[in-house]
């Protein structure tokens, strides 16, 4: 996180933003708790126990929806026979990387 959800101030490591005094800490906590979804997502492919993948995966995109969480978690459920969802979740990425960027 780059910005200040609320003032849109520059943001440092703080968990407490410096124009505006809004505590930062839980959706700190949240976005850390996604990565480390994420990385266990990604030691459950490399041993092939895609249950597992598809758990941690889908728990990375729900508490933080990036187009790399929503990549890995479609992904995981093609490697389960989620071939609905995936397929849902791969058109979602091809429309949002169709829409042009907001100025």
């Amino acid at each position: 996180m780059t910005l200040c959800p609320v003032c849109n101030a520059q943001l440092e490591e703080l968990r407490e933003c410096r124009r505006c005094k809004t505590d930062l800490g839980q959706i700190m906590d949240i976005r850390t708790e996604a990565l480390l979804h994420k990385e266990k997502a990604t030691v459950a492919f490399e041993q092939s126990r895609f249950h597992d993948m598809f758990f941690h995966a889908r728990r990375s995109f729900t508490l933080y929806s990036s187009t790399e969480a929503a990549k890995l978690f479609a992904c995981a459920s093609v490697m389960i026979n989620k071939f609905d969802l995936g397929y849902d979740l791969w058109k979602k990425l091809q429309q949002q990387e169709e829409r042009p960027p907001l100025q």
